[in-house]
């Protein structure tokens, strides 16, 4: 498996285009995150209030998941639950019975569970809608960070990836968004089902989830069947924390602004289907479980040295720093492990962390594990 890992990443640190890319998206992540965190005087307050809200979620798993599937039901929401991968693939794949093409806006939780390419499998259509992840989705990859899944493609890869698509080569960012706007804009309306993640999810019912480009939105308004596929962590108190929480994230990427923030707390009448996973978060080794407390903000990573050189290819779907933990609770522990061997343990991911994950601990007791 090491070895597998260590030739990954020679053709990541081989690759200039990818190497390029990488560097520019993360040089100046600190002095971005600063500015965000100097616009909200309350950040410091609002992410230690959010770390003890989550662990006491954490602490009570079972009783909170049952309150908010009590609570999504009688908004008229139809609940799943998924004990691991497999089952929610083939939860989803029911709902999905009929349909030939699907939208999907950004969900790491769907990374997770490889859900686009099982679905592609069984003959369904799937676009992503996020250009990040659409540009993710052509080049045949997989995301290289939780926020920015296309942090390693340059504009100039993304000019000739996109090309194919939109009808002619684009140089401009600008144009390459509007090429791809009008490409999607007839899928949205075509779509027999779209699928969206969420960010956060108040036990009162309430899901929350945030986008920079509206596409969430539109998955979700558009097609007459949807599913929210999420995972237990994502659990929080009340809709305040979840609003908490998306400022948190959003700072802690380094963006002053979010563009959209969606609130989920009915179904309209739509045939609206919630499948929630465990995939062993609520049985996670003990000493694990802090790992529960990340919101994915992605900050650990951009910070890490070892991502700023090979970016994607240090990690599977949860990638550099909090991504190891990540990696071994859900599923891959042989590959957690070989990863952790990589780390310098040079402490940047803790410092740069929201919800002080002591992640330099956590790697080096995976590391231990044999």
């Amino acid at each position: 498996m090491f070895h597998d890992v260590h030739k990954k990443i020679l053709r990541a640190l081989e690759t200039q285009d990818l190497r390029k890319g990488s560097k520019e998206s993360t040089k100046n992540e600190l002095t971005n995150r600063i500015n965000a965190i100097k616009k909200f005087e309350k950040i410091h307050v609002w992410r230690k209030e959010l770390r003890e809200a989550k662990k006491s979620i954490i602490d009570n798993f079972d009783f909170y998941i049952d309150k908010f599937k009590n609570n999504v039901e009688k908004r008229g929401f139809i609940f799943h639950y998924a004990e691991n991968s497999d089952e929610a693939r083939k939860i989803i794949l029911d709902i999905l019975k009929g349909s030939r093409l699907v939208v999907k806006s950004k969900s790491m939780v769907g990374e997770e569970i490889s859900l686009r390419d099982f679905l592609e499998e069984n003959g369904i259509e799937v676009y992503e809608t996020d250009l990040g992840e659409f540009l993710v989705q052509i080049s045949g990859g997989k995301p290289a960070h939780m926020v920015t899944p296309a942090v390693n493609i340059t504009k100039e890869r993304a000019s000739t990836l996109l090309e194919p698509y939109i009808g002619r080569r684009e140089l401009e960012i600008d144009k390459m968004v509007m090429g791809v706007r009008r490409f999607m804009r007839e899928k949205f309306f075509s779509a027999d089902a779209g699928i969206i993640g969420a960010n956060s999810l108040s036990i009162n019912g309430e899901m929350v989830f945030i986008t920079n480009e509206g596409n969430g939105a539109l998955t979700q308004i558009l097609p007459s069947r949807i599913i929210l596929i999420t995972s237990i962590e994502k659990l929080l108190p009340n809709l305040d924390y979840c609003i908490k929480e998306a400022l948190v994230q959003t700072v802690y990427d380094g963006y002053r602004n979010i563009s959209y923030i969606h609130i989920i707390n009915k179904s309209y009448g739509k045939d609206f289907h919630i499948v929630l996973l465990n995939n062993n978060r609520n049985s996670c080794d003990n000493f694990l479980n802090d790992t529960l407390l990340c919101i994915k903000c992605g900050s650990c990573q951009l910070a890490c040295p070892i991502f700023k050189e090979v970016d994607g290819a240090w990690g599977d779907i949860y990638t550099a720093a909090i991504g190891i933990p990540w990696t071994y609770i859900t599923g891959n522990k042989i590959m957690a492990r070989d990863l952790s061997n990589l780390c310098l343990s040079c402490g940047i991911c803790y410092q740069v962390c929201p919800m002080e994950i002591n992640i330099p601990e956590l790697i080096r007791k995976v590391k231990g594990l044999r």
